[in-house]
């Protein structure tokens, strides 16, 4: 058991019971509660062992005194921390950054989320960080820039974000995950008080020579960028699909025969809609066979910034020169920015909630994005319209 906030509660005569923080205890992480101001302006929660600071929320903040009587009880609230939170209370200040382009690595060379401390060119940065920043890059580059992917950086959800910020630190399990809010980028030197940034997190133990993950994820800003569909097959689908973009297997699997039918039989879109990764083998390999039977990024296109790119050990950020599908790809990204608007209508959501980005619902418009633009590139692919779901008749009294 920690103790980590004392409060104040105050039952105000006559109405619901309030609260205010009236101090922090000191604990692992140091947060202390700065002298509030009763006037009503913003009180602040100062981190002492990381000298940041954050807002409290109008539910924290004491309203203005009432004319009433008050009687104040001070109790100390005990809160039972579980392991999960308490690991993420003690998350450590990543006290040291690299900046590449528009990609800002924060990192540590101590405790836990330390990366390995390999300089192989000396430039007092390790070349773990350089590398992940690198491949970050690259997948942004390649993605945005050559083949003219909606750009999530100043694109229409991210109108003022500017940055990608990535955190490299001990994930436990995980490779790495893309989050799809902006938020102010940490001041840095090289930056600017009003910087947003979108953002992930890398594990430190991760190394990208080996690993694409911070492609992957780089891959997931750009879709957030351009639609707030996030159901998986399509998001990991896809993202999968992408990975091949800066690695040297080629396409990959292909379990779905490029010559269809398509639209695919009620059956396999069923168990379409409810893969992950496999997805791409499933649909989107399938597609990108189908309508791009070269898939060669020559030279030219890519540029001299992007072939020259290299790792620490020599090698090359970029491994081959095909990528097949790009182009109906991106058409379909744009498209699904369209089918959002049309499914956030006609299914009535209210706003784009987590469990709305990911509902069921969702698929069939998904996938007539999908179809209409693959049937622009083929032809002989057949109409497909989103099922007109039947709701109760409306018999009135």
């Amino acid at each position: 058991m920690k103790i980590v906030q004392l409060y104040n509660l105050r039952w105000h005569i006559g109405r619901r019971m309030e609260y205010q923080p009236a101090f922090i205890v000191p604990c692992v992480n140091g947060f202390e509660n700065r002298t509030r101001n009763t006037g009503g302006q913003v009180t602040v929660a100062k981190n002492v062992a990381t000298g940041l600071s954050r807002e409290l929320t109008p539910m924290q903040q004491t309203p203005r005194r009432a004319p009433i009587r008050v009687i104040t009880l001070t109790v100390f609230l005990a809160v039972f921390v579980s392991a999960s939170t308490a690991s993420a209370q003690q998350k450590t200040f990543l006290k040291e950054h690299y900046v590449l382009g528009p990609i800002r690595v924060f990192y540590t060379n101590e405790g836990k989320d330390a990366v390995p401390l390999d300089d192989v060119d000396r430039t007092a940065v390790p070349d773990r960080i350089e590398d992940i920043a690198k491949q970050v890059w690259a997948a942004r580059y390649l993605f945005c820039e050559v083949l003219k992917f909606p750009d999530p950086l100043g694109g229409e959800r991210y109108r003022k974000v500017n940055c990608i910020q990535v955190s490299v630190r001990d994930l436990g399990g995980g490779n790495g995950v893309a989050y799809d809010e902006s938020q102010r980028a940490r001041l840095i030197p090289e930056g600017k008080p009003t910087d947003r940034a979108i953002v992930m997190s890398i594990n430190c133990k991760l190394n990208p020579i080996e690993n694409i993950t911070p492609a992957h994820e780089t891959f997931h800003l750009v879709q957030y960028g351009a639609t707030y569909f996030k159901n998986s097959w399509f998001l990991e689908g896809m993202t999968r699909w992408s990975e091949h973009a800066l690695a040297r297997e080629g396409l990959g699997h292909v379990k779905y025969s490029p010559t269809g039918p398509w639209p695919q039989e009620l059956q396999h879109f069923q168990q379409l809609s409810k893969m992950k990764y496999d997805a791409e083998h499933m649909l989107w390999n399938a597609i990108a066979r189908r309508t791009d039977r070269d898939g060669l990024l020559r030279d030219k296109l890519l540029g001299e910034k992007l072939t020259s790119l290299r790792y620490s050990d020599g090698t090359h950020v970029l491994r081959d020169r095909t990528l097949q599908g790009a182009e109906v790809m991106r058409e379909i990204v744009i498209e699904l920015g369209k089918l959002d608007d049309v499914a956030f209508e006609e299914l009535k959501y209210d706003r784009w909630s987590e469990v709305n980005q990911r509902a069921e619902g969702n698929n069939s418009y998904i996938y007539k994005a999908v179809m209409d633009v693959f049937r622009r590139r083929v032809p002989s692919v057949g109409a497909y319209e989103v099922p007109v779901v039947k709701r109760p008749m409306d018999h009135g009294t």
